[in-house]
């Protein structure tokens, strides 16, 4: 890939006009009047107004609900839905959906999602942000391209419909991560058709997001987007990054594995499957337009500075997808830490999560250790830093205080208050508090949220390829064969992490497909952290009844020396998991109107 290309400037993303809220200055963002309201001739008729619908077209996907990352009903992250961490809120009389999550208090009838209604019992996304609404909008769009005026290019109406087809499929696959089998729409409805349909087999969605995958891949432009009308839009390595998850998914022991109940499980284990799913992200690598963000030869800021990393000048060729929006502070006021003025606690970083990060050396963290156990945040994964606010962590600017050192100890600055942390941690990642002032209500930062990017793919790839093989399985045919191995050390060497061989040395660890797995799995859980992995990860491999079912905090005393002790098994939250809760409730408002639409197992 030629240097410069896949550059996201200011000016790019407002030009591109790519959703709603991406807008600066005076400009709005585009909404185009839905086809309902205009006719179908009036809009497909006309290259713009059709370019217009398909803009709209990408306004219904999760990460529209706010401009916040904390989307969830109550201003919360799913992964505090998750053992990554737990919700802070100064109301504390209304819990969160995330909460409600947790304790298992929640069911088809009695549970808001988002913080701005889906519309459809507020279960998920099974019409909005997510859901059939946007998969309506790619529908009417393929009903009528064919409309487009021939005076329009073939690779405009190639790429239009590429990029419907491929809105289509990550509507469905929205839809089937949380519900499983879902009932396929690939039709616009008229007044006179059936509408109720029944679901449709895991191995049926499967396959119909597969084949949308590959029906736009040749019809989207063989080079990334340069223009400033482009930039931003699905491309070829949206649509391969798609089909890479979706393929990974189905190879998981959820899904790939025998039953009774199609709507759940492929019916059978078929080990090939791994295989399919390790091709899939090896061609996102072949397609060569990605590479990992690092700009500088500090992996700490390189990991941190990633999901901030956007504005004019800027080249971030890690991202493949997302949702492209103007400067705001809205995740950083979401989850501001107590001890500011306007703090709101937010996402509280579990001491599970903290001890998922190794040490700088490669090696496990223990509480076992003598001399980890005493300074338990030195020498830890420069991604833990980038991560995490943890008793201690110093800022030369945070928000409106400067040189600043964050106390979480007990009786600290920053452990008081409705807003107080419960575990003693706040989060780091995504949050740019440099040039963010939640305290004064002043600046901003970029917040870009990623459906897919490389780092995730390499991560596909090297569970794929190891479940495929073992540690040395490469993808036959592949024009740049990476082993799982390879893989991994690619991810790990963006932020000064030994290498995997290394790694293993050091613990002692033979470097087989078992052990690799555990590795891997956990590799994911530190750099995919609070990116709305790890909820469908435990599930998916089926691991979620072997974790704790509760979170643990740490009460961290201040003695009279100015040392601290810590005690890092303190109960903050207990986890309710239930069998029935490897999938969503169906809404019961859906299963009330369509007799066809069966419930999921045990709702």
């Amino acid at each position: 890939m030629k240097p410069g290309i896949m550059k996201r400037s200011t000016l790019i993303y407002i030009a591109a006009a790519f959703a709603a809220g991406a807008a600066a200055g005076c400009m709005k963002p585009l909404r185009v009047v839905p086809v309902e309201f205009k006719s179908a001739d009036d809009v497909f008729t006309d290259s713009a107004r059709a370019e217009l619908f398909i803009n709209n077209a990408y306004t219904d996907l999760p990460a529209d609900v706010a401009n916040s990352y904390n989307w969830l009903d109550g201003n919360a992250m799913l992964a505090s839905a998750t053992d990554e961490a737990i919700h802070v809120s100064t109301n504390k009389t209304s819990p969160s959906a995330a909460q409600r999550m947790s304790a298992g208090n929640w069911n088809p009838s009695n549970m808001r999602y988002w913080r701005a209604s889906d519309g459809a019992g507020e279960i998920g996304s099974w019409l909005k942000f997510g859901g059939y609404h946007g998969n309506r909008k790619a529908n009417t769009a393929l009903t009528h391209l064919h409309k487009l005026p021939t005076t329009s290019s073939e690779r405009f109406r190639n790429r239009m419909r590429g990029e419907a087809l491929f809105i289509r499929a990550l509507h469905h696959w929205f839809l089937f991560q949380r519900w499983g089998g879902i009932p396929i729409v690939d039709r616009s409805f008229e007044a006179s058709d059936d509408v109720l349909l029944p679901r449709n087999s895991v191995q049926s969605v499967v396959n119909f997001i597969v084949q949308q995958c590959d029906e736009a891949i040749p019809l989207l432009p063989s080079e990334p987007y340069t223009e400033p009308t482009e930039v931003g839009r699905a491309d070829r390595g949206s649509c391969m990054a798609l089909k890479a998850k979706v393929l990974l998914y189905a190879a998981s022991p959820l899904f790939n594995r025998a039953g009774t109940d199609s709507l759940t499980s492929m019916m059978n284990a078929d080990p090939n499957r791994w295989a399919l799913a390790a091709k899939a992200a090896q061609d996102v690598v072949d397609l060569n337009w990605y590479t990992l963000y690092k700009p500088t030869a500090n992996g700490q800021r390189n990991y941190q500075e990633f999901f901030t990393a956007w504005g004019a000048g800027t080249t971030n060729r890690e991202f493949i997808f997302g949702r492209l929006r103007g400067p705001n502070r809205d995740t950083e006021n979401d989850n501001f830490p107590a001890g500011f003025t306007n703090a709101k606690g937010g996402t509280c970083p579990s001491q599970d999560m903290v001890d998922a990060y190794e040490m700088e050396d490669g090696t496990v963290f223990s509480w076992t250790n003598p001399t980890q156990a005493k300074d338990p945040y030195l020498k830890r994964d420069p991604r833990f830093y980038a991560s995490i606010i943890y008793n201690g962590a110093k800022y030369a600017k945070f928000a409106n205080k400067t040189n600043y050192t964050f106390q979480t100890f007990t009786g600290g600055e920053n452990a008081t208050g409705n807003a107080k942390t419960e575990t003693s941690y706040y989060l780091n990642k995504f949050m740019d508090y440099t040039n963010a002032n939640p305290a004064q209500g002043t600046g901003s930062a970029y917040h870009n949220w990623h459906y897919f990017r490389y780092a995730e793919v390499l991560l596909n790839l090297a569970e794929a390829a190891n479940e495929a093989g073992g540690p040395a399985y490469t993808t036959p045919g592949a024009n740049s064969p990476l082993t799982a191995v390879a893989a991994l050390d690619l991810v790990r060497a963006r932020v000064g992490m030994p290498d995997v061989a290394t790694s293993f040395a050091r613990r002692g660890l033979v470097l087989n497909q078992e052990n690799l797995r555990e590795f891997i799995r956990n590799e994911r859980r530190v750099e995919l952290a609070f990116e709305d992995q790890r909820y469908f990860d435990v599930r998916r491999w089926m691991i979620i009844e072997q974790l704790p079912k509760f979170i643990r905090g740490c009460v961290i005393t201040k003695q009279a020396d100015g040392s601290f002790t810590y005690n890092p098994d303190v109960q903050v939250e207990t986890k309710v998991f239930e069998t029935k809760h490897y999938f969503f409730p169906i809404p019961q408002t859906e299963v009330n109107r369509n007799p066809n639409m069966k419930q999921n197992p045990q709702w």
